[in-house]
């Protein structure tokens, strides 16, 4: 009932707007009553170490790995400038976050996040402009970062950046003003410290792309993070997203520039889930739209990037590759050549998909042997909805495939029915 409720447009496009509604007739505790069992229950890990635990064991008990989502996100004009705090507050959440994994036991629990729960969405846009527009290479804007994080990490994390000399001298970023070189240092630090408790506890980290005016900014913490990490082997992956034309040229340059600097490269690899606003921007815009004109020719990109990776990687074991699909033919495509090239055990590579979405890809690969996660959202009911209504408008192609998955769990049903007959 809940995938057939989710693949229906007109409740996804006012899901969250229906359940704030509901909140305010029912209160958090009615609302948690109707969507725990339900919703909640199907797409999300939980909200306590003790939840989380359970959904680790469930997993477990299935062949499966875990790999944590928390929710914390922000986009292009939600900042507020002067709230330090609130990135603080996420970095000790998801810190707390990636303790708890590592006491579930599960085998190298892996943890997504997003750059901009650590820095206001629009300094990542600064940097992303910056790259754009050339007055920063990707390899010399790295450098910079690089160098601003080590100098801001061996200092009071806590301290007001007045005095920005340390950040002039060893990492400056030109056209940032005082207070967004002092937002950057910050969140630059915080980035550092998930990194070094990832590091001691044996934690992936996976940074996750978001739209095409941050990815750049994006990219460039996340390489950032890499040659700080990924010295003996890739603690640190970058998301990349095949809808986008420049995909394999982004992932191919990317590589090269880990490898460069005697690093080991990551990538979790997705189809993308901003189609519907990447198009829609572009055409405000009057600009070319930046996503692949269709499904097929996404499909195509796909393949040939992971068709890449594992290449890479059977040349270099110690990086990493998450192939994230829901798609079946892609999957198959995958499973083959990651067989063929030997490395369907190593751990270098594994397959992900969405917890409570998927089972009849996931359960057939860990079967046969393959390494797979599941990406489970965690957090409270409130802070949880507005992410699962943002992912469900943006995976509707994801959500329509839950169609066949209905039909074969309905096959299941049938054929288990008849056996009791």
């Amino acid at each position: 009932m809940v995938l057939r409720i989710c693949s229906v447009n007109v409740f996804v496009d006012n899901s969250l707007r229906i359940m704030r509604q509901a909140s305010s007739l029912m209160g958090t505790r009615g609302l948690s009553m109707v969507l725990k069992p339900t919703f909640y229950g199907q797409f999300v890990g939980g909200d306590s170490e003790e939840e989380l635990r359970h959904t680790a064991h469930k997993l477990t008990s299935a062949g499966l790995r875990l790999m944590v989502c928390p929710v914390q996100e922000e986009d292009a004009g939600e900042a507020d400038q002067l709230n330090e705090e609130k990135y603080d507050r996420n970095l000790a959440y998801i810190m707390e976050t990636g303790s708890i994994m590592a006491r579930t036991g599960t085998e190298i629990p892996n943890l997504q996040f997003k750059v901009t729960a650590f820095m206001p969405a629009d300094l990542v846009v600064k940097l992303s402009v910056l790259l754009s527009r050339g007055t920063y290479s990707m390899e010399a804007l790295v450098s910079r970062l690089s160098a601003a994080m080590n100098v801001g990490y061996e200092t009071d994390t806590r301290k007001e950046v007045n005095d920005i000399t340390s950040c002039v001298t060893e990492g400056q970023i030109n056209d940032l003003s005082a207070q967004e070189t002092s937002q950057l240092r910050r969140g630059l630090i915080r980035v550092k410290t998930l990194g070094v408790m990832a590091r001691k506890l044996g934690l992936n980290l996976l940074v996750d792309a978001e739209y095409t005016y941050m990815n750049p900014g994006i990219s460039a913490v996340a390489l950032t993070m890499m040659q700080e990490f990924n010295t003996t082997s890739a603690i640190v992956s970058n998301t990349y997203q095949c809808y986008l034309k420049d995909a394999y040229e982004s992932i191919q340059k990317d590589k090269s520039l880990i490898l460069t600097r005697k690093g080991h490269f990551g990538a979790k690899i997705v189809r993308g889930a901003y189609m519907e606003k990447e198009r829609k921007m572009a055409k405000e815009q009057g600009r070319p739209s930046p996503v692949c004109q269709s499904y097929e020719d996404t499909n195509t990109k796909y393949d040939q990037v992971i068709a890449h990776m594992i290449e890479y990687i059977s040349q270099d074991p110690a990086g990493y590759l998450v192939v994230a699909s829901h798609n079946e033919t892609s999957v198959s495509r995958a499973s083959e050549m990651i067989t063929q090239k030997g490395l369907k055990t190593t751990g270098s590579v594994v397959f992900g998909q969405i917890y409570g979405m998927g089972e009849q890809i996931s359960m057939p690969l860990a079967n046969s042997g393959h390494i797979v996660y599941k990406s489970v959202p965690y957090g409270p009911l409130l802070e949880v909805l507005p992410y699962l209504s943002r992912r469900a408008a943006e995976n509707r192609v994801v959500l329509s495939g839950a169609r066949k998955e209905r039909a074969l769990l309905s096959a299941e049903l049938r054929r288990r029915m008849n056996i009791l007959d």
